[in-house]
């Protein structure tokens, strides 16, 4: 009794201790982002930009347990661009993109506030010890791009690779029923077959050529120094050209044309002044000095819709329905915002919580205007929550449609016996929902049923919302994964573009002159945020307790939940 009385006592210690160190450091975050907002500094001919991870969320971050985030979000460093351009002390912008990491749809969207800060005659440099294809497609945009005289550009192409388990749970002797509808829809043939099937390999094959003819676009057009072919023979003689040089891949950057100049980190002071007409220069990143706000009465929401979608409440990471219909119910009675833009980046998920807030947003839609933009990926349960008379805009790197359903019953039936575990049951009825056994020919007739009609409801879903027939609907659903570019080709959206053209669509629908951007987190406070974070960060690491956890017998027998699922399994970040 006495040793229980001890741990309880150590437990509830422990207890206090955390939630007073989270309490003391919040207030700390509090008092320094005080302090940091009342320090003045004058602004020089030079702005620099010297990005890590990129925040394409309009949360805050607070995360003790994740790599550090830009302090400014993407949305506030276009503004700080726009900003820039209008200082007249500012002749120069200056990105060190050496540790960036950001979306391809995110690069988009900087690199057109850079096309307006030189259009006012204003200079962009870039440098990078390293480029890869995301950070020098960024790049591309400056006047001249720097390279570290030991660096390297490594560009690689698109591709995606897909994992293949049927043998595995055969050697595991367990057991997948799959129910599809959709010939594109291959997120189950993971667990079906060894390869890609002919239907993967040709929409898999179209989509990565067509975003990667459109980064070559990108960079020929911003770059007359190089043409497309010869970036393709770069990439595919890479070997060889190194060989060429000696193993001395800056010199071959440069003389490829790739890069203007090649430089050492401690020559950028004296380099950049010999542009501005001053002798020595902070290379500190200040662009959050130029983070300014329209004082109007009149807002334009920003939200961004981020993760797998999911029933329930806030989980950090995703998109949760109960969550994210409290937070358009504030938007809604919130009466000085005239415009909704929504980002969606989203390879979709249950079925349930996407129709739920679609029905959401288009009763939000009745009174306010709502431009929809799709990020890299927004699709299945992405582009159903789409799917209301509202602008859908993409862009060309973006991975959307897959217009399909699936749902997947696995069962443990041999794994157990294997084991000398087993079961045997009594029923009054013949619909055998279980785990330990595979379904019979009533369950496996309903199963196909349910899915079959899903897929025939997001059919019409998108006929009616789109405009389009039942054939023509069917022709380009059918599962099929389409890149932005073909998505508005098959009038899947509106129109290419980024979030400056869905600021400017939502100006003109909602017919103000004169707003200010307001961005609404989707998490429910700070304390929350923090506990999230915390809570994510240990199912990170011990991972292993939730195995621990599914092994109980009694739950696996018991688990009756059918869930259509709407998420794109092959629809990952491009890389």
């Amino acid at each position: 009794m006495s040793f229980l009385k001890k741990f309880f006592n150590f437990v509830d210690i422990t207890r206090k201790v955390i939630l007073n160190l989270f309490f003391i450091l919040a207030l700390l975050f509090i008092a320094i982002t005080f302090l940091v907002s009342d320090v003045k500094e004058d602004l020089g001919p030079v702005i620099t930009f010297a990005p890590n991870k990129i925040n394409e969320t309009t949360n805050l971050n607070i995360s003790f347990f994740e790599r550090e985030t830009y302090e400014l979000n993407l949305f506030e460093i276009i503004s700080a661009i726009e900003t820039a351009g209008s200082e007249k002390e500012v002749e120069m912008l200056f990105m060190d993109l050496t540790y960036l990491d950001i979306s391809f749809t995110g690069i988009l969207e900087i690199g057109k506030a850079l096309e307006d800060f030189k259009s006012q005659g204003k200079k962009v440099i870039a440098y990078s010890d390293f480029y890869d294809k995301k950070n020098y497609l960024l790049a591309s945009y400056a006047d001249s791009i720097l390279l570290n005289q030991n660096g390297l550009v490594l560009l690689d192409g698109f591709s995606s690779q897909k994992p293949f388990i049927r043998q595995l749970l055969e050697k595991l002797n367990i057991g997948v029923s799959t129910f599809v509808s959709g010939k594109y829809k291959s997120a189950l043939d993971t667990f079906t077959r060894d390869n890609l099937s002919e239907e993967d390999k040709l929409q898999t094959s179209s989509y990565i050529s067509e975003v990667w003819d459109f980064w070559k676009e990108i960079i020929t057009k911003n770059r007359n120094k190089i043409s497309d072919s010869e970036i393709d023979y770069y990439v595919n003689n890479l070997g060889k050209l190194t060989e060429e040089f000696d193993g001395d891949t800056a010199k071959l950057a440069k003389r490829k044309g790739l890069i203007d100049n090649l430089i050492v980190r401690t020559n950028l002071n004296n380099y950049l002044s010999s542009f501005v007409g001053e002798k020595k220069i902070s290379l500190n990143d200040n662009l959050a000095l130029l983070k300014k706000e329209n004082s109007s009465e009149n807002k334009l929401a920003v939200l961004v819709a981020s993760g797998e979608i999911i029933d329930g409440e806030y989980v950090e990471g995703a998109i949760s329905s109960e969550n994210f219909l409290k937070i358009l119910n504030k938007i809604d009675k919130d009466n000085s915002i005239k415009g909704l833009f929504l980002r969606i980046n989203s390879p979709g998920g249950s079925g349930f919580a996407s129709e739920i807030i679609r029905q959401r947003l288009k009763l939000l839609n009745k009174n306010i205007p709502i431009v929809i933009s799709m990020g890299d990926i927004a699709a299945s349960g992405g582009y159903w929550i789409s799917m209301n008379q509202n602008t859908i805009i993409a862009n060309p790197f973006t991975l959307t449609g897959s217009i399909g359903v699936w749902a997947a019953l696995p069962n443990f039936k041999n794994s157990f016996e294997k084991v000398g575990i087993l079961f045997d049951k009594v029923s009054t009825n013949e619909l055998n929902f279980s785990l330990i056994e595979p379904p019979n020919d009533n369950l496996s007739s309903f199963m196909q049923s349910y899915v079959d009609g899903s897929y025939n409801k997001f059919i019409k879903l998108v006929s009616k919302n789109r405009q389009l027939t039942i054939d023509n609907t069917e022709k380009i659903a059918q599962g099929r994964i389409w890149s932005g570019k073909s998505a508005f080709q098959n009038n899947l959206v509106d129109s290419l573009g980024v979030f400056q053209d869905g600021i400017k669509l939502l100006q003109e629908e909602s017919g103000i002159s004169d707003f200010k951007i307001k961005y609404i987190s989707t998490s429910p406070g700070i304390i929350e945020d923090l506990f999230a974070s915390f809570n994510s960060f240990l199912n990170s690491t011990y991972g292993f307790l939730g195995f621990i956890e599914s092994m109980d017998i009694q739950r696996l027998v018991n688990k009756k939940k059918i869930e259509i699922s709407l998420i794109c399994l092959i629809c990952p970040e491009l890389r």
